[in-house]
């Protein structure tokens, strides 16, 4: 299953998003501010990035620009959530408004997981996960 990287200050939907999205049997991987999740997302990239708009340090918009910029960051999927107004214009794959439906979030999330999958089924020339990949050594899916 996916590798799962969940950005929220407030613990309680920090913890409760992070056991429900494992109980699906994905990998979960959790942070309270942007900064500490952008060090973790370069430490080891996400397959799918779910962050709240307004986290300290970095905010999620901010977190998505800086993402953009890193060649390897630069296509995860993102799932942005929101309280209130839309957040400015950024690019990411998914906008859901808080609270947040379970069943609606699983839904975007397995969606977010199908455009990886054609991504890397197709192999496409600077695909992240291919380069790597091939950077660690290790041979190609297929």
């Amino acid at each position: 299953m996916a590798d799962i990287l969940i950005v929220d200050a407030d613990t309680g939907v920090l913890s409760t998003l992070g056991l429900l999205i494992a109980a699906e049997g994905y990998v979960v991987r959790t942070a309270t501010n942007g900064n500490d999740a952008l060090n973790l997302a370069r430490a080891s990239c996400p397959d799918v990035l779910i962050s709240d708009s307004r986290t300290p340090g970095l905010s999620g918009p901010a977190l998505v620009r800086e993402m953009r910029k890193d060649p390897v960051l630069a296509t995860v999927p993102v799932i942005l959530t929101y309280n209130g107004a839309l957040p400015p214009r950024v690019r990411v794959f998914r906008f859901l408004r808080k609270p947040l439906r379970y069943a609606r979030l699983l839904k975007v999330l397995h969606r977010a997981e199908q455009l990886v999958a054609r991504r890397d089924a197709r192999g496409q020339p600077g695909d992240w996960r291919l380069t790597r990949r091939n950077l660690k050594g290790q041979p190609k899916p297929g």
